[in-house]
């Protein structure tokens, strides 16, 4: 076992960002150190350095020695690099060293694994004092992004999910666990479907088979188009059906799966079996907490891709990439971790069964309708601590005494919260409260042992109350006594020396000495015996002291042994009852995210969505959550919503609404100024959407709907340099992938599509990509643009209605109201826009000038719809300009023939040939 330390005050480190640049790609077996000098003339602690460093692989080796983690070689450099270590050398400067403080690896660590490195902590398993030779010394733990247990390391409020992918021909297989709480879960999806489903995990690292590096290289390109996160390459055989099926069955203790809910091997069981490999190899333990994998089918919940998800800030905002300003920080309520680990989970996994959101919808109801339990609930919440991550540590054996006292005070409030929640009236808040039942006696056996203080340490003793323990409490007595004597002698030793910073310590290697600062070395009897130079001090001992430690400290160290045996009693005591502790943690994570909900509802004044069996979507006086989250009370100008998808049948909308009695839109084309509020409008619908399917209360004064299979959005501008994609080819990928699996009963939200290429070019597929999801696809679409010309579709297909933002104007000035009204909109307003951001003066006069001139000779908006007369003329393909005929027409009109000579008369009919006959361009006509 590793010798007892010291406690010292562990500084708080900061904990792991979970946004990573583009991943390092991870193989075993690969480190730069494994074979690179050779055994001979090596000290025994550096020979077992180099073997210890094989088994490592291309891991960070952390090599214990005494109060050091020392870094040999290229570790060495790269962590000097990474950690800005100081760097040094032994043998005559051939070989790099480098260290860091044993009390300080939490803060070192974290720095590492943001990095994208993984980290082999080698730590001492003998007492020094007993060692024959060189220390024992073993690899404990091999730390990775994806393997994080430790609150020092994670956040409370980010789950950190260790993921693995198995592409088995056109399916793939993915499995995903989170080490630090055990839940694992498993989904089968197209394989071209398998880099969008990671995004939507957002894992911290990805498990691969090894394959053929083209294929390698592809996988890797398409995932992180993704997202980012490393890359970690496995054997392909840890993916094999016999491996997985016999680690899946080693793992729970049955014959099979099929207890489960599974009938048979697919690609994600055998992505779990390779999880599980991994997981008990980096471990170095079986971790037991890990319960079986529960299946995620796609149909379960609605489509959002990782476009989406960026595109309506679900998680992070676009500008920042920081929480704060998304959906999740806007409606979070939460009071507990768990709850807002949870709460993103719900979020990026809205639910599509009617039945599931009705359930959440009522237990919300249930808590908002009683604000004295609501209140009640929410401060208990506070106090039941991250339960299901402290069972993960139970899980690997890596809890601390302190994490048992925080379980035990956590269980504690479990019997308040189900009395709270008794004769709540709601049959889903009920079966909550059965959840958190069943566990008075490991609450009551925790809460006798335990001190209320107890330590972080394990080795240092101060574990258990008085009377938990008769030989316990025999030998504290002996140890007591021996603690007083040490007082009185440092303060007998203080008076001798007239050394007043003199102090007595301990530690496991030298035991007891006595330690005196550089500054009063002068004034040491001669009695006193050098035992060790550290930083500014000297150590010592003395005669007296040795029989001391002889006499009395065997006790104190028998103790601190007895309190270590029975703590890893009571540690083990819990495994039998992870599942039922794992299972109340869930409880109270639902709770908490439904509490703060229902208290979010009634604070903000939301309403509780209505789900309908025809296609509709309504909504009356809908707010932006997160604008108005942000914004002065009662600042948000709320804004209606009216659509339906079309009936594939009759090809027109199905659903007609009572303010008018007509049939809904479906699809409404908004217009108008920049900085109107036009996206914030779309991006509002869709949220709302959003947040009804995860059966949270919305915005509104009222929302009726009915069920959305996916959301598909194209927002915003982004560059992808790194693979060669400009802000236009990006656009267009989006937008392709909603035009190939948008559906009927998809919701599609369309921001200034088109505006990356040139104006006529980007006109062009605006106007296309309007009439295919109006005319063929017929879902609920919302359209903001400033291409004018396309509201003339309007006019020629049925379901398209054109919507724009309201103005003011008065004098030179413009107010704008933020209100969506019928009618397309005439203006947008650039210029006043741009005198605002603070554009000069005289650019914006020549602006002015330029706009005047482009609209004598260009503009489409002082004329009539030609698009629309011209469809309705001749079936034949829409043009986007004036017609060459009219072109003719209005030039003779405006000219004087009559009074032109024979040559200018000439020159006129000749430019008339010209527009009605063109010659044929480089694509012809």
């Amino acid at each position: 076992m590793p010798p007892p330390l010291p406690e010292r005050l562990i500084p708080e480190p900061p904990a792991v960002s979970r946004r990573r640049k583009v991943g390092a790609k991870r193989k075993a077996g690969t480190g730069p150190d494994a074979a690179s000098v050779p055994d001979d003339g090596l000290t025994p602690a550096m020979r077992q350095w180099h073997e210890q460093k094989r088994i490592a692989g291309d891991a960070i080796l952390l090599f214990r020695m005494g109060d050091f983690y020392e870094l040999f070689h290229g570790d060495a450099e790269l962590g000097a690099r990474v950690l800005g270590l100081t760097l040094t050398s032994r043998d005559g400067g051939e070989t790099p060293l480098a260290g860091i403080p044993y009390h300080a690896l939490p803060s070192y660590l974290a720095k590492l694994v943001a990095a994208g490195h993984r980290v082999a902590i080698s730590e001492q398993v003998e007492d020094a004092r007993q060692a024959k030779g060189v220390i024992r010394r073993q690899i404990v733990r091999v730390v990775t992004p994806g393997t994080l247990t430790e609150d020092a390391l994670l956040r409370g409020d980010e789950s950190n999910v260790l993921a693995a992918a198995f592409i088995d021909g056109p399916s793939a297989g993915l499995a995903a666990l989170e080490l630090s709480t055990g839940e694992m879960w498993v989904q089968v999806c197209p394989r071209a479907q398998l880099a969008a489903e990671l995004g939507r995990l957002d894992p911290a690292e990805v498990l691969l088979a090894d394959e053929a590096p083209g294929e390698r290289l592809a996988l890797e390109d398409a995932l992180h188009e993704q997202f980012d996160a490393v890359l970690t390459y496995r054997a392909a055989a840890d993916f094999s059906v016999s491996r997985a099926a016999e680690r899946l069955s080693a793992q729970f203790e049955t014959r099979g799966l099929e207890g489960f809910g599974f009938d048979r091997m697919d690609a994600s069981l055998q992505a779990a079996g390779a999880l599980l490999a991994y997981a008990n190899e980096t471990q170095r333990c079986d971790p037991r907490h890990i319960r079986p994998p529960r299946r995620r089918g796609a149909e379960e919940f609605l489509g959002l891709d990782p476009a989406t998800l960026r595109s309506l800030e679900i998680e992070r905002t676009l500008r920042s990439g920081q929480r704060e300003g998304s959906l999740l920080a806007a409606v979070d309520g939460t009071r507990n971790p768990m709850g807002a680990r949870l709460l993103r989970e719900w979020l990026c996994y809205p639910l599509r069964d009617l039945s599931a959101i009705r359930s959440r919808q009522r237990a919300v109801a249930a808590l908002r309708a009683d604000p004295g339990r609501r209140s009640a609930i929410r401060e208990a919440l506070l106090h039941v601590g991250d339960l299901s991550r402290i069972i993960g540590r139970v899980g690997v054996g890596r809890c601390t005494p302190r994490d048992l006292r925080s379980l035990a005070n956590g269980l504690r409030r479990l019997a308040p919260l189900r009395e709270l929640l008794n004769q709540s009236g709601c049959d889903d808040l009920d079966a909550l409260r059965d959840e958190l039942a069943g566990l008075e006696e490991q609450t009551a056996a925790l809460d006798r042992a335990l001190r209320p203080d107890a330590p972080i340490t394990m080795r240092d003793g101060g574990i258990f109350a008085d009377g938990y323990h008769a030989e316990l409490d025999r030998l504290r007595v002996i140890a007591r006594d021996g603690q007083r004597w040490l007082a009185e002698y440092q303060q007998a030793q203080q008076r001798r020396t007239g050394i007043p910073t003199l102090k007595v310590a301990f530690n496991k290697v030298f035991g007891y000495y006595i330690e005196v600062t550089q500054t009063h070395a002068s004034r040491v009897p001669d009695d006193y015996t050098r035992r060790q130079t550290v930083k500014n001090a000297e150590r010592y001992i003395t005669a007296e002291l040795q029989r001391f430690e002889t006499d009395v400290l065997t006790a104190d160290a028998r103790a601190r042994e007895l309190e270590y045996e029975l703590f890893c009693q009571v540690r083990d005591g819990l495994l039998p009852w992870m599942e039922r502790l794992a299972a109340a943690a869930s409880a109270i994570a639902r709770l908490d995210v439904l509490t703060g909900w229902a208290e979010l509802s009634v604070r903000r004044g939301y309403c509780t969505p209505e789900f309908t069996d025809d296609p509709r979507l309504e909504i009356l006086e809908g707010r932006h959550p997160v604008v108005e989250a942000v914004g002065a009370s009662g600042s948000f100008v709320p804004n209606d919503t009216r659509l339906a998808a079309r009936d594939s049948a009759e090809q027109k909308s199905a659903v007609t609404t009572p303010s008018d009695g007509g049939p809904a839109p479906t699809l409404a084309l908004i217009t108008g100024p920049n900085m109107a509020g036009k996206s914030t409008y779309i991006r509002q619908v869709a949220l709302l959407t959003l947040l009804a399917h995860c059966g949270c209360d919305v915005p509104a004064r009222r929302m009726a709907l009915g069920a959305v299979d996916r959301i598909f959005t194209r927002v915003g501008a982004a560059d992808e340099l790194a693979r060669g994609q400009s802000t236009f080819m990006v656009e267009m990928i989006e937008t392709a992938n909603i035009l190939h699996n948008a559906t009927p009963r998809s919701l599609v939200i369309l921001d200034e599509v088109g505006r990356g290429t040139s104006t006529f070019d980007g006109l062009a597929l605006a106007w296309a990509i309007t009439e295919h999801l109006a005319a063929r696809v017929g879902c609920r679409t919302l359209f903001a643009t400033h291409y004018h010309e396309i509201t003339e579709l309007a006019e020629l297909i049925d379901g398209i209605e054109n919507f724009n933002v309201a103005v003011r104007e008065s004098d030179e000035a413009v107010v704008f109201l933020h209100r969506i009204l019928p009618g397309a909109a005439n203006r947008s307003f650039g210029l006043h826009v741009a005198k605002i951001a603070g554009v000069p003066r005289d650019v914006l006069e020549r602006a002015n000038a330029v706009l005047n001139d482009l609209e004598r000779h260009f503009s489409r908006e002082a004329q009539r719809p030609v698009l629309a007369a011209a469809q309705r003329r001749r079936t034949r393909q829409l043009r986007l300009f004036e017609e060459p005929e009219e072109v003719v027409i209005r030039e003779l009109r405006g000219s004087a023939a009559l009074a032109l000579d024979g040559p200018a008369a000439q020159r006129l009919i000749e430019s008339w040939r010209k527009v009605l006959d063109p010659p044929a361009g480089p694509i012809g006509r």
